[in-house]
């Protein structure tokens, strides 16, 4: 399969837009874009990300043991294409925009987010050029209960209405 033919067709999925974070070794925080997101169990709480396994936020989360999920809100088109900058020596603060906070882990978390989940990593499981992060969650909030931020077809859109 021609990797960009099937990049095209996967992007007729509509799907939501969350930021994940951790910690860097440092201990400062760090951040990234991602629509590979699902709940995995409800007994235990279990959710999971996919992630490029070379990436740095793959790497962070394996070294620090902990990330958080913020679901994006339809408002947050901005806090989504700053994280999804790859230009890491020319971007300004990925966490300027938006107020965040910090979870009981340690990741932070975005003051207003849909929603946030404050997870413990439980697994890495390797499936390709990704990694299957699984992660316990240990805290979660719903700040601002909005429409969501959804991604189709390489744009951002405005969610459901409620």
């Amino acid at each position: 399969m021609e990797p960009n033919y099937l990049r095209a067709v996967l992007a007729q999925w509509a799907s939501g837009v969350v930021v994940v974070t951790t910690l860097r070794g440092d201990g400062d925080r760090h951040g990234m874009t991602a629509s590979s997101f699902t709940s995995v169990a409800l007994d235990p709480p279990l959710i999971s990300v996919c992630l490029v396994s070379t990436s740095a936020t793959c790497r962070m989360i394996r070294e620090s043991g902990v990330f958080a999920v913020n679901v994006l809100g339809h408002d947050h088109e901005a806090i989504g294409r700053s994280f999804a900058s790859t230009a890491s020596s020319t971007r300004p603060d990925r966490f300027a925009a938006g107020r965040w906070d910090t979870a009981s882990t340690g990741a932070a978390v975005l003051t207003d987010a849909v929603a946030w989940l404050d997870c413990v990593l439980t697994a890495c499981h390797l499936a390709g050029d990704h990694t299957i992060v699984l992660g316990a969650v240990q805290e979660a909030a719903t700040p601002r209960p909005t429409a969501p931020l959804i991604y189709h077809d390489r744009s951002y859109h405005e969610g459901i209405v409620r």
